[in-house]
Protein backbone atom coordinates (compact mmCIF):
# COMPACT_ATOMS: atom_id res chain seq x y z
CA UNK A 1 0.00 0.00 0.00
CA UNK A 2 1.04 3.30 -1.28
CA UNK A 3 0.77 5.55 2.44
CA UNK A 4 2.13 9.18 1.00
CA UNK A 5 -0.94 8.61 -1.34
CA UNK A 6 -3.46 7.05 1.34
CA UNK A 7 -2.46 9.51 3.92
CA UNK A 8 -2.51 12.29 1.52
CA UNK A 9 -6.29 11.20 0.33
CA UNK A 10 -7.27 10.89 3.79
CA UNK A 11 -6.48 14.18 5.03
CA UNK A 12 -8.44 15.93 2.38
CA UNK A 13 -11.04 13.54 3.50
CA UNK A 14 -10.91 15.27 6.82
CA UNK A 15 -10.30 18.97 5.64
CA UNK A 16 -13.73 18.46 3.61
CA UNK A 17 -15.82 16.38 5.96
CA UNK A 18 -18.13 18.96 7.02
CA UNK A 19 -18.92 20.09 3.42
CA UNK A 20 -18.98 16.22 2.74
CA UNK A 21 -21.49 15.90 5.56
CA UNK A 22 -23.92 18.79 5.25
CA UNK A 23 -27.24 17.16 4.76
CA UNK A 24 -28.78 20.59 2.86
CA UNK A 25 -25.33 19.74 0.66
CA UNK A 26 -23.45 16.73 -0.17
CA UNK A 27 -24.97 14.95 2.80
CA UNK A 28 -22.39 11.69 2.30
CA UNK A 29 -24.69 10.31 5.55
CA UNK A 30 -26.87 9.19 3.81
CA UNK A 31 -25.37 5.50 3.11
CA UNK A 32 -25.60 5.30 6.77
CA UNK A 33 -29.60 6.63 7.05
CA UNK A 34 -30.00 3.84 4.75
CA UNK A 35 -28.89 1.11 6.57
CA UNK A 36 -30.57 2.45 8.98
CA UNK A 37 -33.75 2.25 7.22
CA UNK A 38 -33.14 -1.07 6.55
CA UNK A 39 -32.22 -2.22 9.61
CA UNK A 40 -35.38 -0.48 11.24
CA UNK A 41 -37.93 -2.71 8.52
CA UNK A 42 -36.30 -5.38 7.18
CA UNK A 43 -37.92 -8.96 8.40
CA UNK A 44 -37.49 -11.50 5.93
CA UNK A 45 -40.60 -13.68 6.95
CA UNK A 46 -43.00 -10.53 6.97
CA UNK A 47 -46.39 -11.66 6.36
CA UNK A 48 -46.71 -8.50 4.01
CA UNK A 49 -43.04 -8.78 1.99
CA UNK A 50 -43.94 -6.28 -0.53
CA UNK A 51 -44.39 -3.22 1.76
CA UNK A 52 -42.10 -4.58 4.23
CA UNK A 53 -38.87 -4.27 1.05
CA UNK A 54 -40.43 -1.13 -0.36
CA UNK A 55 -39.90 0.70 3.76
CA UNK A 56 -36.67 -1.34 3.90
CA UNK A 57 -35.44 0.21 0.57
CA UNK A 58 -36.85 3.35 1.24
CA UNK A 59 -33.82 5.63 2.07
CA UNK A 60 -31.44 3.64 -0.79
CA UNK A 61 -31.09 7.07 -2.56
CA UNK A 62 -28.30 6.54 -5.50
CA UNK A 63 -26.50 3.90 -3.87
CA UNK A 64 -29.01 1.52 -6.10
CA UNK A 65 -31.60 2.71 -8.00
CA UNK A 66 -30.81 6.08 -10.42
CA UNK A 67 -32.34 7.63 -13.28
CA UNK A 68 -30.68 4.81 -15.80
CA UNK A 69 -31.34 1.47 -13.99
CA UNK A 70 -33.30 0.68 -10.88
CA UNK A 71 -32.41 -2.68 -10.00
CA UNK A 72 -34.44 -2.21 -6.51
CA UNK A 73 -37.29 -1.06 -9.17
CA UNK A 74 -36.60 -4.41 -10.80
CA UNK A 75 -37.34 -6.66 -7.41
CA UNK A 76 -40.34 -4.32 -6.88
CA UNK A 77 -41.84 -4.61 -10.39
CA UNK A 78 -41.40 -8.85 -9.37
CA UNK A 79 -43.34 -8.59 -6.43
CA UNK A 80 -46.14 -6.40 -8.22
CA UNK A 81 -46.74 -10.14 -9.88
CA UNK A 82 -47.95 -11.70 -6.37
CA UNK A 83 -47.43 -15.51 -7.63
CA UNK A 84 -43.55 -14.29 -7.86
CA UNK A 85 -43.59 -12.54 -3.70
CA UNK A 86 -42.26 -16.08 -2.71
CA UNK A 87 -39.30 -16.59 -4.92
CA UNK A 88 -38.44 -13.64 -4.42
CA UNK A 89 -38.47 -14.02 -0.93
CA UNK A 90 -36.97 -17.51 -1.11
CA UNK A 91 -33.87 -15.83 -3.19
CA UNK A 92 -33.27 -13.34 -0.38
CA UNK A 93 -33.24 -16.03 2.23
CA UNK A 94 -30.90 -17.90 0.11
CA UNK A 95 -28.84 -14.60 -0.52
CA UNK A 96 -28.69 -14.19 3.23
CA UNK A 97 -27.40 -17.27 4.51
CA UNK A 98 -24.78 -17.68 6.92
CA UNK A 99 -21.26 -19.29 5.79
CA UNK A 100 -18.98 -18.70 8.60
CA UNK A 101 -17.02 -16.43 6.74
CA UNK A 102 -16.22 -17.94 3.43
CA UNK A 103 -16.20 -15.43 0.88
CA UNK A 104 -16.02 -17.57 -2.06
CA UNK A 105 -19.25 -18.97 -1.33
CA UNK A 106 -20.48 -15.95 -0.37
CA UNK A 107 -19.56 -14.70 -3.98
CA UNK A 108 -21.28 -17.79 -5.63
CA UNK A 109 -24.73 -16.94 -3.63
CA UNK A 110 -24.36 -13.20 -5.25
CA UNK A 111 -24.13 -14.67 -8.59
CA UNK A 112 -26.71 -16.80 -8.30
CA UNK A 113 -29.01 -14.95 -6.71
CA UNK A 114 -28.22 -12.53 -9.56
CA UNK A 115 -29.26 -14.84 -12.12
CA UNK A 116 -32.37 -16.01 -10.65
CA UNK A 117 -33.54 -12.75 -10.44
CA UNK A 118 -32.11 -11.74 -13.60
CA UNK A 119 -34.00 -14.90 -15.04
CA UNK A 120 -37.37 -13.72 -13.78
CA UNK A 121 -37.23 -10.18 -14.48
CA UNK A 122 -36.43 -11.24 -18.22
CA UNK A 123 -39.85 -13.18 -18.25
CA UNK A 124 -41.82 -9.87 -17.34
CA UNK A 125 -39.44 -7.18 -18.70
CA UNK A 126 -37.60 -8.62 -21.43
CA UNK A 127 -34.81 -7.13 -23.47
CA UNK A 128 -34.77 -4.70 -20.52
CA UNK A 129 -31.74 -2.85 -19.35
CA UNK A 130 -33.34 -0.62 -16.42
CA UNK A 131 -34.08 -3.56 -14.39
CA UNK A 132 -32.00 -6.37 -14.22
CA UNK A 133 -29.91 -7.00 -11.11
CA UNK A 134 -25.65 -6.37 -11.69
CA UNK A 135 -23.34 -8.11 -9.41
CA UNK A 136 -22.43 -4.75 -7.37
CA UNK A 137 -26.63 -4.42 -6.37
CA UNK A 138 -26.30 -8.13 -4.60
CA UNK A 139 -22.89 -7.04 -2.49
CA UNK A 140 -24.49 -3.87 -1.53
CA UNK A 141 -27.67 -6.03 -0.13
CA UNK A 142 -24.80 -8.05 1.56
CA UNK A 143 -23.77 -5.12 3.00
CA UNK A 144 -27.58 -4.06 3.89
CA UNK A 145 -28.01 -7.65 6.27
CA UNK A 146 -24.21 -7.77 7.65
CA UNK A 147 -22.67 -4.84 7.47
CA UNK A 148 -19.92 -5.74 9.37
CA UNK A 149 -19.01 -8.22 7.70
CA UNK A 150 -19.51 -7.19 4.31
CA UNK A 151 -18.35 -3.77 1.99
CA UNK A 152 -20.06 -1.69 -0.67
CA UNK A 153 -18.54 -2.00 -4.17
CA UNK A 154 -18.48 -0.36 -7.40
CA UNK A 155 -16.30 -1.22 -9.90
CA UNK A 156 -15.02 2.19 -11.07
CA UNK A 157 -14.79 3.75 -7.69
CA UNK A 158 -12.78 0.36 -6.34
CA UNK A 159 -10.38 0.50 -9.55
CA UNK A 160 -9.50 3.81 -8.82
CA UNK A 161 -8.50 2.96 -5.39
CA UNK A 162 -6.76 0.73 -6.01
CA UNK A 163 -4.00 2.20 -8.39
CA UNK A 164 -3.92 5.04 -6.14
CA UNK A 165 -2.92 3.29 -2.80
CA UNK A 166 -1.00 0.40 -5.61
CA UNK A 167 -3.31 -2.22 -4.18
CA UNK A 168 -0.83 -5.66 -4.81
CA UNK A 169 -3.18 -8.14 -5.99
CA UNK A 170 -6.31 -8.33 -8.15
CA UNK A 171 -9.60 -8.00 -7.48
CA UNK A 172 -10.32 -8.70 -11.49
CA UNK A 173 -13.60 -8.10 -13.18
CA UNK A 174 -16.67 -9.46 -14.93
CA UNK A 175 -16.31 -13.54 -14.81
CA UNK A 176 -12.56 -13.03 -13.32
CA UNK A 177 -14.45 -10.93 -10.38
CA UNK A 178 -13.18 -12.11 -7.12
CA UNK A 179 -14.87 -10.85 -3.61
CA UNK A 180 -12.58 -12.33 -1.38
CA UNK A 181 -9.59 -10.00 -3.04
CA UNK A 182 -11.74 -6.79 -2.80
CA UNK A 183 -12.74 -7.74 0.75
CA UNK A 184 -8.82 -7.63 0.98
CA UNK A 185 -8.31 -4.16 -0.21
CA UNK A 186 -10.92 -2.87 1.69
CA UNK A 187 -10.23 -4.99 4.91
CA UNK A 188 -6.16 -3.20 4.36
CA UNK A 189 -7.61 0.20 4.68
CA UNK A 190 -9.99 -0.10 7.61
CA UNK A 191 -6.65 -1.25 9.42
CA UNK A 192 -5.22 1.55 8.41
CA UNK A 193 -7.97 3.66 9.21
CA UNK A 194 -7.96 2.60 12.93
CA UNK A 195 -5.01 3.59 13.35
CA UNK A 196 -6.37 7.44 11.74
CA UNK A 197 -7.50 9.02 15.29
CA UNK A 198 -9.28 12.14 13.63
CA UNK A 199 -11.00 9.81 11.25
CA UNK A 200 -12.42 7.53 13.41
CA UNK A 201 -13.60 11.00 16.13
CA UNK A 202 -15.37 11.27 12.88
CA UNK A 203 -16.86 8.38 11.88
CA UNK A 204 -17.98 8.09 16.09
CA UNK A 205 -19.85 11.18 15.28
CA UNK A 206 -21.36 10.03 12.30
CA UNK A 207 -22.17 6.95 13.41
CA UNK A 208 -23.78 8.49 16.78
CA UNK A 209 -25.83 10.65 14.54
CA UNK A 210 -27.18 8.67 11.97
CA UNK A 211 -26.32 4.91 12.93
CA UNK A 212 -29.70 2.66 14.69
CA UNK A 213 -29.63 -0.26 15.73
CA UNK A 214 -26.33 -1.74 14.14
CA UNK A 215 -22.57 -1.46 14.00
CA UNK A 216 -20.86 -1.70 11.04
CA UNK A 217 -17.44 -1.48 12.34
CA UNK A 218 -16.48 0.59 9.76
CA UNK A 219 -17.03 -1.01 6.84
CA UNK A 220 -19.49 1.50 5.29
CA UNK A 221 -16.85 4.63 6.32
CA UNK A 222 -14.04 2.45 3.73
CA UNK A 223 -16.62 2.69 0.79
CA UNK A 224 -17.56 6.10 1.95
CA UNK A 225 -13.91 7.31 1.48
CA UNK A 226 -12.86 5.10 -1.39
CA UNK A 227 -16.33 7.00 -2.88
CA UNK A 228 -15.48 10.08 -1.56
CA UNK A 229 -12.10 10.30 -3.07
CA UNK A 230 -13.80 9.20 -6.80
CA UNK A 231 -16.45 11.29 -6.62
CA UNK A 232 -14.87 14.89 -5.24
CA UNK A 233 -11.62 14.29 -7.69
CA UNK A 234 -9.39 14.03 -4.24
CA UNK A 235 -7.06 12.19 -6.76
CA UNK A 236 -6.03 15.50 -8.73
CA UNK A 237 -4.10 16.62 -5.73
CA UNK A 238 -2.08 13.24 -5.20
CA UNK A 239 1.30 13.77 -6.33
CA UNK A 240 2.81 11.32 -8.76
CA UNK A 241 -0.77 9.70 -8.98
CA UNK A 242 -0.79 7.96 -12.20
CA UNK A 243 -3.08 5.75 -13.84
CA UNK A 244 -1.67 2.27 -14.22
CA UNK A 245 -2.88 -1.36 -16.01
CA UNK A 246 -3.23 -3.94 -13.01
CA UNK A 247 -0.28 -5.55 -13.99
CA UNK A 248 1.71 -2.30 -13.66
CA UNK A 249 0.07 -1.79 -10.24
CA UNK A 250 0.51 -5.45 -9.24
CA UNK A 251 4.52 -5.13 -10.06
CA UNK A 252 4.62 -1.18 -8.66
CA UNK A 253 3.40 -2.60 -5.26
CA UNK A 254 5.10 -5.73 -5.21
CA UNK A 255 8.46 -3.62 -5.71
CA UNK A 256 7.24 -1.18 -3.09
CA UNK A 257 5.89 -3.77 -0.76
CA UNK A 258 9.84 -5.36 -1.26
CA UNK A 259 10.98 -2.04 -0.47
CA UNK A 260 9.20 -2.05 2.22
CA UNK A 261 10.25 -4.89 4.10
CA UNK A 262 14.49 -4.44 3.32
CA UNK A 263 13.90 -1.23 5.14
CA UNK A 264 12.04 -3.10 7.83
CA UNK A 265 15.19 -5.42 8.08
CA UNK A 266 17.33 -2.72 7.59
CA UNK A 267 15.94 -0.85 10.69
CA UNK A 268 15.74 -4.15 12.57
CA UNK A 269 19.71 -4.50 11.94
CA UNK A 270 20.84 -1.50 12.31
CA UNK A 271 19.28 -1.17 15.91
CA UNK A 272 20.72 -4.83 16.43
CA UNK A 273 24.09 -3.63 15.69
CA UNK A 274 23.78 -0.70 18.24
CA UNK A 275 22.62 -2.45 20.55
CA UNK A 276 25.61 -5.05 19.94
CA UNK A 277 28.49 -2.27 20.12
CA UNK A 278 27.22 -0.71 23.01
CA UNK A 279 27.99 -4.35 24.55
CA UNK A 280 31.57 -5.06 23.28
CA UNK A 281 33.48 -3.16 25.35
CA UNK A 282 36.46 -4.61 25.66
CA UNK A 283 38.41 -4.63 29.96
CA UNK A 284 40.89 -2.23 30.64
CA UNK A 285 43.85 -4.53 31.55
CA UNK A 286 46.08 -1.72 33.06
CA UNK A 287 47.66 -2.99 35.94
CA UNK A 288 47.03 -6.94 35.32
CA UNK A 289 49.55 -9.39 35.70
CA UNK A 290 50.24 -11.46 32.27
CA UNK A 291 52.23 -14.36 31.15
CA UNK A 292 54.68 -15.01 27.87
CA UNK A 293 56.39 -18.15 27.01
CA UNK A 294 59.70 -16.35 26.35
CA UNK A 295 59.59 -13.59 28.66
CA UNK A 296 57.83 -14.89 31.63
CA UNK A 297 55.92 -12.73 34.23
CA UNK A 298 54.93 -9.16 33.20
CA UNK A 299 52.91 -6.17 34.06
CA UNK A 300 50.22 -4.60 31.88
CA UNK A 301 51.16 -0.82 31.84
CA UNK A 302 48.82 0.02 29.52
CA UNK A 303 45.50 -0.52 27.26
CA UNK A 304 44.77 1.94 24.78
CA UNK A 305 44.55 2.42 21.05
CA UNK A 306 43.67 -1.26 20.70
CA UNK A 307 47.51 -2.26 22.17
CA UNK A 308 48.63 -2.83 24.76
CA UNK A 309 52.29 -1.89 26.93
CA UNK A 310 53.74 -4.85 28.57
CA UNK A 311 56.96 -4.73 30.71
CA UNK A 312 58.92 -8.25 31.45
CA UNK A 313 62.22 -7.09 33.40
CA UNK A 314 62.26 -3.78 33.07
CA UNK A 315 62.02 -4.29 28.76
CA UNK A 316 58.69 -2.83 27.38
CA UNK A 317 57.21 -4.74 24.88
CA UNK A 318 54.21 -3.90 22.59
CA UNK A 319 51.12 -6.55 21.75
CA UNK A 320 48.12 -5.60 19.50
CA UNK A 321 44.79 -6.22 21.38
CA UNK A 322 42.69 -8.28 21.90
CA UNK A 323 44.44 -10.56 19.31
CA UNK A 324 46.78 -11.52 21.57
CA UNK A 325 45.43 -12.77 24.68
CA UNK A 326 45.54 -16.03 24.85
CA UNK A 327 48.32 -16.27 21.80
CA UNK A 328 51.28 -14.73 22.89
CA UNK A 329 50.26 -13.64 26.51
CA UNK A 330 48.28 -15.15 28.97
CA UNK A 331 46.09 -13.16 31.68
CA UNK A 332 45.97 -14.32 35.48
CA UNK A 333 42.74 -13.24 35.97
CA UNK A 334 40.27 -15.52 34.01
CA UNK A 335 37.15 -12.82 34.39
CA UNK A 336 38.90 -10.88 32.06
CA UNK A 337 39.63 -13.76 29.97
CA UNK A 338 35.68 -14.77 30.11
CA UNK A 339 34.96 -10.59 29.19
CA UNK A 340 37.42 -10.76 26.38
CA UNK A 341 36.37 -13.71 24.66
CA UNK A 342 32.70 -12.59 24.84
CA UNK A 343 33.60 -9.40 23.32
CA UNK A 344 35.55 -11.22 20.70
CA UNK A 345 31.79 -13.23 19.48
CA UNK A 346 29.99 -9.75 20.16
CA UNK A 347 32.71 -8.51 17.34
CA UNK A 348 32.36 -11.64 15.05
CA UNK A 349 28.21 -10.99 15.26
CA UNK A 350 28.67 -7.37 14.57
CA UNK A 351 30.80 -8.18 11.24
CA UNK A 352 27.90 -10.35 10.37
CA UNK A 353 25.71 -7.66 10.69
CA UNK A 354 27.60 -5.12 8.82
CA UNK A 355 27.39 -7.23 5.72
CA UNK A 356 23.73 -8.16 5.97
CA UNK A 357 23.25 -4.26 6.47
CA UNK A 358 25.47 -3.48 2.96
CA UNK A 359 23.95 -6.28 1.16
CA UNK A 360 20.26 -4.25 2.08
CA UNK A 361 21.28 -1.14 1.14
CA UNK A 362 23.07 -2.31 -1.77
CA UNK A 363 19.65 -4.04 -2.93
CA UNK A 364 18.02 -1.11 -2.06
CA UNK A 365 20.02 1.47 -4.28
CA UNK A 366 19.36 -0.52 -7.13
CA UNK A 367 15.35 -0.22 -6.91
Amino acid sequence: MNKIHLHNILEQYIGRYNELNDINGNDEGYKWRAESCFKAHWNIDAEDFQSMFKKSFGEMSNLIDNSTVQPVGGILMLLNHTDEIEFVRTCFKELFSEDSGDIDSRQIRIETFVEKINGKIEKYAKGSWKYPQQRNNAIYYMNLWKPEDNYIFKSTEATEWANCIEFGDDFGSGNTFRLKKYYKMCDELLEELKKNEEIMELYKSRMEKEARGFDDQGHILVYDIIYCAKAYNLYKNVPSFQKLSTKERIKLAQKNEKREELLEQLAELSAEYENMSATAVLPDLTGQKCKHKLWGTGDIQSCQNNSLNVVFAGETKVFKYPDSINMFIYLENSEYVEKIHECQQIEKTIKSLENEINIIKRQLEAM
